[in-house]
């Protein structure tokens, strides 16, 4: 047993899948930062296969650990099907175990899974049971995006998986980081009457903004500071560009309206670099193309903002007020779908379906309408439907009752005996 391990530290371990973009590693690290900043003795560790979380600045007593992708040669030939089977004994073989053994060796006071209970394709099944069998004491949260995917999809998905046996015998609680009134995951997902006392609604969580003051902001983007904004964001940008090119589109037509009219677009660092430089080759004084930004507070000293429909881009645009226009990424998963016709629905938002974008002409209507809105009027709308943008301190607040002393020294014994029998 280490002296961290014998000393009273509280240790948080925390599972973020995102093997494409940036919005489960950004939900965690911020969540991270609020628990560690509750908890002056403890420190976290993130498990993600996140290609950019080396880029994050994360907050003190806070690291973590790479999954590794299954790498091959580009001269290799697989068909799909080889590609897939290879791709999932990676994940059993590998993956799994990395999980395993982290859990078993850390015997953390609090794990913290986001998104996907068992983790991607049931990679941390394992590891949660085995350390929930030899750390009893250990308390186990599934952090519950509230809308994941169309309900018969995501219910299948829970059924083959094991997951109600684990939201059932491992699990001590489930945040929903939403609002009941929004949307009801336990009717969403068909969550049994024994499990639902374990729900807790910790309203929407988004990061802390470091500046609020939006002539600071404008300046620092090199916007005026008369005449409304558009920002455009696209999350970490992988698909992103239509939607880009048609928002510049419709700025173009938009400022033959508004002659004053001023946007950002941020592509993310994930879009490819010659979508990057296509958009660039076409920004002006009045259009930049940024790669990288805190969208954060470009959309704080928004007029209107174009997004897609992302839970983080769509949480943070929400919680600063500003009108919203949403392009939903289009694939077989509908979840930025449903959100958006969840919004909408509330006079939220305005929502485009990317293959009604048809060159940027409908969404130019639907900034038209961000931009007419009564600001105030808007906000207000905002805060009465939406009570809480506080889900970070409101899910620190849920878990510290568990983070009592009397627990620690269980864990201690768990990590001692774990240490001298070895995980067997």
């Amino acid at each position: 047993m280490t002296a961290s391990m014998s000393n009273g530290i509280r240790t948080f371990l925390m599972y973020a899948q995102d093997g494409k973009g940036m919005g489960h590693i950004t939900r965690t690290t911020t969540i991270a930062k609020h628990l560690l900043a509750a908890h002056p003795n403890s420190v976290a560790y993130i498990t993600t296969e996140s290609p950019v979380i080396g880029e994050f600045t994360l907050p003190e007593r806070c690291d973590y650990l790479k999954l590794p992708r299954r790498m091959s040669p580009t001269t290799m030939v697989e068909t799909e099907a080889e590609h897939e089977a290879a791709i999932d004994h990676f994940r059993i073989h590998v993956r799994s175990r990395i999980l395993r053994e982290a859990a078993l060796s850390l015997v953390p006071d609090l794990v913290l899974v986001d998104h996907e209970p068992l983790g991607r394709k049931g990679e941390f099944r394992e590891g949660l049971y085995a350390l929930k069998e030899k750390s009893p004491s250990t308390k186990f949260v599934f952090g519950l995006r509230d809308i994941m995917d169309g309900v018969t999809r995501i219910r299948a998905q829970w059924r083959d998986l094991g997951v109600y046996d684990a939201l059932e015998n491992v699990y001590d609680g489930i945040a929903v980081y939403g609002s009941r009134d929004m949307y009801d995951v336990a009717e969403a997902y068909a969550i049994p009457p024994s499990v639902r006392p374990k729900l807790h609604y910790c309203g929407y969580v988004v990061r802390d903004v470091e500046c609020t003051n939006i002539d600071e902001i404008r300046e620092r983007y090199h916007v005026p500071s008369k005449g409304p904004l558009v920002v455009a964001t696209v999350g970490g940008g992988i698909d992103g560009y239509p939607v880009l090119e048609a928002a510049y589109t419709a700025v173009q037509h938009l400022q033959s309206v508004h002659p004053n009219l001023n946007a950002v677009f941020v592509t993310g660092p994930l879009m490819p670099l010659e979508q990057q430089e296509k958009l660039r080759a076409r920004a002006t004084a009045t259009c930049r193309v940024l790669t990288r930004a805190d969208n954060f507070q470009l959309m704080a000293a928004a007029d209107a903002i174009v997004s897609m429909g992302g839970y983080n881009s769509v949480c943070e645009a929400l919680s600063v007020g500003r009108p919203l226009v949403i392009v939903p990424r289009s694939t077989h998963k509908i979840e930025q779908q449903i959100r958006a016709e969840t919004l909408a629905a509330h006079g939220l938002a305005r929502w485009i379906h990317p293959k009604d974008l048809n060159g940027g002409e409908g969404l130019a209507q639907a900034l038209e309408w961000a931009l007419t809105r009564d600001p105030r009027e808007h906000a207000r709308l905002v805060r009465k439907i939406i009570p809480s943008f506080d889900g970070a301190s409101n899910l620190t607040a849920y878990v510290s009752g568990w983070l009592s002393e009397e627990g620690m020294g269980g864990r201690a014994d768990a990590r001692e005996q774990l240490s001298t029998e070895g995980w067997a």
